[in-house]
């Protein structure tokens, strides 16, 4: 058999089966690949994680976000998609580290911190003594008194409030220390089923101490403006409140406040410290 005539055959084939090889190897990973980023996008955004894009290169991710801490938590969603090999982050200054700052992570450039002023104002009203009770009668009524003896029996009700004792105060707060995190719809000041059923605990922990007076106190992680989690902040601890009237506890017994990002229990490195960061707190008063 001659060499020549059997040669150029055997390398067609070869040449062929290596390119088919390269376009099933070269399918197989783009069927990889969007398989992942699909995977990825999804968990972004049961995390509520928008605006994030991911690309996705064999198992690697490289995930991009508009601000330095998504981009970290965004990343740290991503890797824990199964199949994932890494994922490194990149925020609107190239690459991302771990290490994140308090101003960072807490206050974006144009918006302003808190003042401490304002945790002055809430006590302040109820010191000041109503000027009606130190008018002296007129000479005209002095003898009205007498002559309507009932009205003198009636104000029992106005009597003051056994004050707590600081045993009785501190026993209530470690009960309501307690009472697991009070959870809301995302971007609002809706209870979840969760968060409903919590507070009706918290109604029975507060029923408990009668004596004793809240303040409700609402906390947000750093996501978004400092003004508008100030406010999520009060609408949420105004919704605690209102829900805790209605189930029968004494709204003299309670104020509510909202402190937004400014009160962080951790510096969030992770989408587990930025739930911690967020909650309803329940601060018994002196």
């Amino acid at each position: 058999m001659n060499l020549r005539s059997v040669l150029p055959p055997v390398i067609v084939a070869v040449l062929g089966l290596g390119a088919l090889s390269s376009v099933q190897d070269t399918g197989f990973r783009e069927g990889i690949e969007a398989d992942l980023t699909e995977r990825a996008q999804s968990a972004l955004a049961a995390a509520d994680l928008d605006g994030v894009d991911v690309e996705v290169t064999g198992r690697d991710a490289d995930v991009t976000a508009a601000t330095d801490i998504d981009a970290l938590l965004a990343t740290e969603v991503v890797s824990d998609v199964e199949g994932v090999r890494t994922a490194a982050a990149f925020g609107p200054n190239g690459p991302v580290s771990g290490d994140i700052g308090p101003a960072q992570a807490f206050l974006t450039e144009s918006d302003p911190e808190p003042t401490p002023s304002e945790d002055t104002t809430d006590d302040d009203a109820e010191a000041t003594p109503s000027p009606e009770a130190t008018d002296p009668p007129s000479d005209g009524a002095s003898a009205e008194p007498e002559k309507d003896e009932p009205e003198k029996d009636e104000p029992e009700d106005d009597e003051p409030k056994r004050k707590p004792t600081s045993k009785e105060r501190e026993e209530a707060q470690e009960d309501l220390v307690e009472i697991p995190n009070i959870t809301f719809v995302t971007d609002s000041a809706k209870l979840t089923k969760n968060g409903r059923a919590v507070v009706r605990e918290a109604a029975e922990v507060l029923a408990e101490h009668p004596e004793v007076e809240v303040r409700i106190e609402g906390h947000t992680d750093s996501r978004g403006t400092w003004a508008a989690n100030k406010e999520l902040s009060e609408r949420r601890a105004d919704e605690v409140l209102d829900r805790l009237v209605d189930l029968g506890i004494d709204e003299d017994r309670l104020t509510a406040k909202g402190y937004g990002e400014s009160d962080p229990l951790v510096v969030p490195k992770s989408f587990a410290d930025l739930e911690t960061n967020r909650r309803v707190e329940f601060i018994v008063q002196n």
